[in-house]
């Protein structure tokens, strides 16, 4: 078995020249941080995880983890794969190591706040400690401050920190005041300060030379990980458990949070380095993923202004209490309009173009900015097209229009066409009886082409529009979506369900032309988006959500595809303006703006995005800079332990598979995994589940079930056919038993007939229920229920065998239990569950995994078990003719030590022929049942901790707990 990738905790990072060095389980993963290129990935030690690395000026590298370090230099790890043969054990677990002043000797600090000075061939020549002394550690940090002073601080497990001088071995200082373990103690580069960080969520700043406390940070939301100086210690920075990275201003020794940046998912960020040249750092959490942030000072990049200085720049005197009514930003500046119709241009400076008063007091303004075409529109109906010339510093079309169809005009939106030189303009009057219009302009000289009088369907009030082709989408409040035929004025338009449970239709985007019609992405503003198809004909039904999810930052304005084919979204949460990266899980921008309640506009600049906006009647402009660095050097998973995997083997996808993940964060992950590298990709973070997930299965090429506590088990419908990425959205959840339900479904097993299938579910209290699933009327509808015993049941699995249907499941009481199903599971009422026809003990406690395989040439059905006693057991059911049904095999094969640990999870590859195991001790196993025995074909140590799960196709393996590995099976 070869490793292909693995994602999972990061412990460890270090910038160095133009590198990050990153100890990324028991490997150091090297990139280069400007282009996000992975130089090399080699194997530092055997089993244990890198937790620390240290290099040195002249190139020397030292990597520390558990009680394992090595000494190796930075061109070893850059040329080879494995440098473990290097690797030293110590009998004291390692908290942290640094080099000497020279770089001709380093230093060891142990657990037991004991140092050992070791030379360059790692022997040790040293042992240091504080005579008294006797504090277990749970952090530390050495800091050589010259030749002949060398500080250590120890962090105590029981919330002091203990500071002495290597060299004489003299106490310093006992810093007491935090209430919690110490996660990590460290000092600035004269060592006069000395910062920590603690279980109680605190970052406290110390005076080594008076030994008090000067400041204490509070902002964290849980415990603290890690924290660093930098910028000449006049900052801090710090990373947590709560998934965020802090930046601390020291001020006259007062600690002032300047920054905060939510950089991981769900659970702890490890740590933390600093690139002061380039105003960079790293971070690197539990969910595998490392992230780069700019902590460049904004300056320069926002700007404000009051009316009076619009007034006095662009010599215009305003009149009492008039307001900036709009504007639209262009890429040579902006133009806006006042409440008294006066138009300014800004490029640096304030400039009158014109002032129209039928414009006064109520005006609504858009844009087009690849024409750099300006739309005023009023209540009365009037319009003012205004063209300019790339500079902005002309005016080249001006068309004026009135549109006498409608008596009064409450929302004018804009949308341009993608295929022609023509743009269209919708008026919308608050009358009801009043039609929908949409003028159709030229892009080059404003000419009216076309004038369309739509039936607005009622009740209608319309948001955001969308042109493709000759349709005409228009989003409305409570999520519908009207779709108007430019070609067939007369046709009533199409007005689509509430496509989600939110409120108002923010935005509609195309996205591709897929084989089954073009894709558009749709927002809302309570943070749901659809991507839905618009079907071709005249089928009743002309959009099909193909994916719906949630984002869950706040109000949601819009979505778009960046060049990567990453989904971001942005909107509002609290008084903040968000850009969100919705494919990786991570804010790409936060400004404060005040809220969602305001005027604003976001536009794609050349350098990024401008955000304007009015706050207290001021105009600002806000500048985001898109990075110059890739803002994520590795991709992550969950930040949780993955419970379930499940990969779509029916079928591949894109040199590859898809696979999905079910976690303990309550999200699934769809993802696709390339079947030579092992690169792991993901398309989709699913929100729907409330409780941590039990089971995911694909059960055909188009559907997966998930399971999870509090019966949750929903249906999800896949689509493959978009060339972008595969869509997954939720079809159907199972009827619960009560308004409060707390059971798990521990587990199901599904019996597909073409798009309908039989799917049975096993519960935490032992109740079985087998349901119907109706795919036409997209309903499941309950058969059979019962129970088992008073035990909770784990496994279950329904097959057919003989023409007749028989369910297998185990349960913690170490019971495999077999029922016959065929005379209940066609019955249109519900029946009981039948009486159980064999039941046998095969192991000890839980039964942990279970697989069965189907021998119709034999007559026989194998089932392979394993369990929290440590054993892997083979029990076999033979068919009896005279009987006509299955019988279990008296004696059963039993390997009482196949594991350590209890076996977690358990896989058939080879037609059925091996057997596939994970258990907690992290060591993977295959085993071949032959001749009455289980014998062990294979065995490797994973790095995944937790280790629960597991799938597999064809050669390739997928293991998950605290991480994710890709491994290639060889043939046996």
């Amino acid at each position: 078995m070869n490793s292909l990738s693995h994602y999972g905790p990061a412990l460890s990072i270090k910038f160095f020249d133009r590198f990050v060095y990153v100890g990324y389980g028991p490997f150091l993963h090297i990139y280069e941080y400007t282009t996000g290129k992975l130089i090399n990935k080699c194997l530092i030690f055997n089993k244990n995880k890198v937790h620390g690395v240290r290099i040195s000026d002249n190139g020397l590298l030292l990597c520390y983890g558990s009680r394992s370090f090595i000494l190796a230099t930075i061109d070893d790890v850059h040329q080879k794969n494995s440098i473990v043969e290097g690797e030293r054990y110590t009998n004291e677990w390692i908290i942290s190591g640094e080099f000497n002043s020279k770089y001709s000797q380093f230093y060891l600090l142990t657990c037991y706040d004991r140092v050992l000075t070791c030379d360059l061939k790692c022997n040790v020549v040293k042992k240091s400690a504080v005579y008294g002394e006797r504090s277990i550690l749970y952090s530390g940090s050495i800091k050589v401050v010259s030749d002949n002073k060398v500080f250590v601080n120890a962090g105590t497990v029981m919330g002091g920190i203990i500071v002495w001088e290597l060299f004489s071995g003299t106490l310093i200082a006992n810093l007491l005041g935090h209430s919690g373990s110490i996660f990590h103690v460290t000092m600035n580069k004269d060592g006069t300060l000395v910062a920590s960080c603690s279980d109680d969520r605190s970052v406290r700043l110390w005076d080594l030379k008076y030994q008090k406390e000067l400041s204490v940070g509070w902002a964290h939301t849980a415990r603290i990980w890690y924290l660093l100086f930098y910028n000449n210690d006049t900052r801090l920075i710090s990373v947590s458990e709560d998934c965020t990275c802090r930046v601390w201003d020291i001020q006259k020794s007062t600690l002032l949070q300047s920054a905060i940046h939510e950089v991981h998912l769900t659970k702890n960020v490890w740590c933390v380095d600093v690139n002061e040249k380039d105003q960079l750092a790293v971070t690197s959490g539990n969910d595998g993923r490392l992230r780069m942030i700019s902590l460049a000072e904004e300056k320069g990049l926002q700007r404000s202004f009051t009316l009076k200085e619009i007034s006095d720049d662009c010599k215009v005197p305003f009149v009492k209490q008039e307001i900036i009514k709009g504007f639209h930003w262009f890429f040579f500046g902006l133009v806006a309009i006042t409440s008294e119709g006066n138009i300014l241009r800004y490029d640096n400076h304030w400039t009158f173009l014109m002032q129209n008063p039928q414009f006064r007091s109520y005006s609504m303004t858009n844009g087009i900015n690849n024409d750099n075409i300006a739309v005023f529109s009023n209540n009365k109906c009037d319009l003012l097209i205004l063209k300019f010339n790339s500079e902005g510093s002309e005016i080249v079309a001006l068309r004026e229009l009135r549109i006498d169809v409608l008596t009064k005009s409450q929302n004018c939106m804009v949308s341009r066409h993608r295929d022609n030189n023509e743009f269209f303009v919708t008026l919308e009057s608050p009358n009801p009886h009043d039609p929908f219009v949409c003028l159709n302009f030229d892009t080059e000289t404003l000419d009216l082409k076309k004038q369309f009088e739509f039936k607005k369907p009622e009740p209608f009030t319309s948001s955001c529009l969308e042109i493709y082709k000759s349709s005409l989408l228009v989003g409305s409040r409570f999520s519908i979506i009207a779709i108007y035929d430019l070609e067939n004025m007369s046709q009533e338009p199409f007005v689509s369900g509430r496509l989600t449970p939110g409120d108002t239709t923010t935005s509609i985007r195309f996205v591709e032309c897929s084989a089954g019609g073009p894709v558009f992405v749709i927002t809302n503003r309570d943070g749901y988006y659809n991507f839905v198809r618009l079907k071709s004909g005249n089928s009743t039904e002309k959009l099909e959500v193909i994916h719906s999810n949630r984002n869950v930052r706040g109000f949601l304005e819009g979505a778009y595809y960046d060049d990567n084919g990453e989904l971001i979204t942005y909107g509002f949460k609290s008084e903040l303006f968000y850009i969100y990266n919705e494919t990786q899980g991570y804010e790409k921008a936060v400004r404060i703006c005040g809220g969602a309640h305001r005027q604003w506009e976001l536009t794609r600049i050349p350098e990024g995005f401008m955000l304007v906006f009015i706050r207290a009647s001021d105009i600002h402009f806000t500048r985001i800079i898109e990075p110059k660095v890739p803002e994520i050097l590795q991709s992550g998973t969950h930040g949780r332990e993955i419970r379930d995997i499940s990969l779509l083997k029916d079928s591949k996808y894109r040199n590859g598979y898809l696979f999905c993940t079910a976690s303990e964060d309550t999200t699934i992950k769809l993802c696709h995994v390339h079947e030579d590298t092992g690169q792991v990709t993901t398309f989709w973070t699913l929100r729907k589940h409330v409780s941590g997930l039990q089971r995911c299965k694909f059960i055909n090429s188009k559907f997966l079930i998930s399971s999870s506590a509090r019966e949750e088990l929903f249906l999800w419908e896949l689509t493959t056919d978009c060339h972008t990425k595969p869509y997954i959205k939720f079809r159907q959840a199972l009827p619960v038993s009560g308004n409060n339900p707390d059971l798990r479904i521990t587990d199901f097993s599904v019996k597909c007939e073409g798009l309908n299938f039989t799917l049975v579910t096993v519960y935490s209290d032992s109740a079985i229920k087998l349901w119907h699933y109706d795919h036409l009327h997209n309903k499941f509808q309950l058969a059979i229920e019962g129970y088992y015993k008073t035990c909770c049941i784990l496994n279950t699995f329904l097959f057919t065998f003989k023409n007749q249907t028989y369910l297998i499941l185990s349960a913690t009481d170490g019971h495999l239990s077999l029922y016959n199903l065929t005379d209940t599971i066609s019955g249109d009422t519900v029946l009981p569950l039948p009486p159980v026809e064999s039941s046998i003990q095969v192991h000890q406690s839980s039964i942990k995994t279970m697989n069965v395989s189907i021998d119709d040439r034999n007559n026989a059905v194998s089932v392979y078990t394993g369990g929290d006693d440590n054993a892997l057991a083979l029990c076999l059911f033979h068919w009896e003719n005279p009987i006509k049904n299955l019988v279990p095999q008296i004696g059963n094969i039993h390997e009482r030590n196949a594991a350590s640990s209890t076996i977690t999870s358990s896989k058939l590859i080879n037609h059925c022929n091996l057997l596939v195991t994970a258990s907690v001790d992290q060591i993977i196993r295959i085993w071949r049942a032959e001749n009455g025995m289980l014998s062990l074909v294979h065995k490797k140590y994973t790095t995944v901790a937790d280790t629960g799960s597991l799938d597999a196709v064809n050669n390739l393996l997928l293991i998950g707990g605290v991480g994710l590995s890709v491994w290639k099976i060889e043939s046996h």
